[in-house]
């Protein structure tokens, strides 16, 4: 057997067509295994599970006449980090993915984290090392969830970036990180702590979305013509808002 006899769990739109032939030819293996060999199962296995688009291998099974079936479970995009030359994709747990399997029109379907000093840590497959961008990632994940079964949290808010911290260290506790998001229009929003903050006083991830979603509603969305604004959701006692600051609003415009 070869890649063009392996079957895999259904991927999902994101995952390269040729998976099977990139594990194959990255783990150096022959196209003519022999279904016979003891060792197949083990090898296959741990060819697939240092694949960066891998998550878990669940079981290989080989079948007659030659097949192997391969069971696993896939990582998901959920953030492009821009970093100074390009786009970095990675999943919720700030694992470091393929560039090279997204498009462009890709690029735009996913939110995208801005201010990140520092740069990938590991190689591909791999977490990128920056508690700051584990929150963020974790954050992306959250506001890509489905708002009521329909367009995710992201698409309907009508956000355009994360922002991290504007003074960050790579040795800060992440639980300290405060996050900003920014609109579409230019507004920026001041969310607060990452979503698995346990700091006391910290607003839950839903309460911080239902403000969101009642401000929508009840302004029309989150910027206008006397805008941009800074929303601040993080009090107990509810939203603040005023006109962005002068030289915050340059600075916005200049990203």
């Amino acid at each position: 057997v070869g890649a063009e006899q392996v079957s895999i769990s259904t991927p999902p739109q994101w995952i390269p067509p040729d998976l099977a032939k990139q594990v194959f030819l990255r783990a150096g293996l022959e196209e003519n295994q022999s279904l016979l060999d003891a060792t197949l199962s083990e090898r296959v296995a741990a060819a697939f599970y240092t694949h960066p688009w891998v998550q878990e291998v669940r079981s290989v099974r080989k079948a007659y006449p030659a097949r192997i079936h391969v069971d696993v479970v896939y990582r998901e995009p959920v953030a492009m980090v821009k970093g100074v030359d390009g786009y970095y994709p990675i999943d919720r747990n700030s694992i470091l993915l393929p560039a090279r399997d997204f498009s462009d029109a890709d690029i735009e379907r996913y939110p995208v984290i801005e201010r990140v000093a520092s740069v990938p840590m590991g190689k591909l497959g791999e977490s990128w090392g920056d508690p700051a961008v584990s929150g963020a990632a974790e954050l992306a994940a959250a506001l890509n969830a489905k708002r009521d079964g329909k367009d995710s949290w992201w698409s309907e808010l009508e956000l355009a970036a994360i922002l991290m911290p504007r003074r960050v260290a790579l040795i800060e506790d992440a639980d300290d990180l405060e996050f900003e998001l920014r609109t579409k229009g230019g507004s920026e929003i001041l969310w607060g702590r990452g979503p698995s903050s346990r700091h006391p006083g910290e607003l839950a991830v839903a309460q911080k979305l239902q403000r969101l979603s009642e401000y929508q509603r009840d302004y029309g969305g989150f910027d206008d013509a006397h805008g941009p604004y800074q929303i601040d959701i993080r009090p107990w006692q509810g939203i603040d808002r005023g006109i962005l600051a002068k030289d915050v609003r340059e600075t916005t415009m200049l990203r």
